[in-house]
């Protein structure tokens, strides 16, 4: 009760409330460059399939509105910024580890399906929901490119079918993975 009261009495009712993670905010892409250079790890992106595309970007406030509107999600009456990336595709294809590394965890969730956990050099996290057919489990030593999974479904983007959900964070920051791919182009 005492904590009920004082939640009522700190946030009124027709207060403005932000939901933008300030973590998405606060990290600019110039600090994303500088963090780039620093990192040995060279990435992947997460399939080879030339069929899969992007169906909904990673949430940036400093994009143009039309990338945002791609960047948001819809579920049980809440738009929810992306914070990864969705990859799609008609069929089911390969995922892959975008990195050496080693599985920190494999789960599953009612919501966002199953989840693979990679943790590679450089405090770098790749996170991969939404997958079947997991072929790799907690400790494993994984290596670049290698199939960890296949693409799948989840109950958070039921309507987008067939895909991949990923998520990278750099130095506990999440970040958006498609600037790290682009950035490792070539390697």
């Amino acid at each position: 009760f005492f904590v009920s009261e004082n939640m009522k009495e700190s946030t009124p009712q027709e207060e403005n409330i932000d939901y933008v993670n300030q973590s998405i905010i606060d990290h600019t892409n110039e600090e994303i460059e500088v963090i780039n250079q620093n990192q040995s790890t060279t990435m992947i992106k997460p399939y080879v399939d030339d069929q899969v595309v992007v169906a909904k970007y990673y949430y940036d406030y400093q994009d143009d509105n039309t990338t945002q509107e791609k960047s948001i999600l819809y579920h049980e009456n809440t738009y929810i910024q992306n914070t990864g990336v969705d990859y799609v595709s008609k069929e089911v294809f390969d995922v892959n580890s975008i990195a050496d590394g080693t599985v920190i965890s494999v789960t599953q969730d009612d919501i966002v399906g199953q989840t693979i956990k990679i943790k590679h050099n450089n405090d770098m996290i790749s996170v991969y929901q939404s997958v079947n057919d997991v072929k790799v489990k907690e400790n494993d030593e994984v290596t670049k490119g290698q199939v960890i999974a296949t693409s799948g479904t989840n109950n958070i983007n039921s309507e987008l079918g067939n895909h991949l959900h990923f998520e990278l964070y750099n130095q506990n920051i999440l970040v958006n993975p498609e600037d790290f791919f682009i950035a490792n182009e070539g390697n």
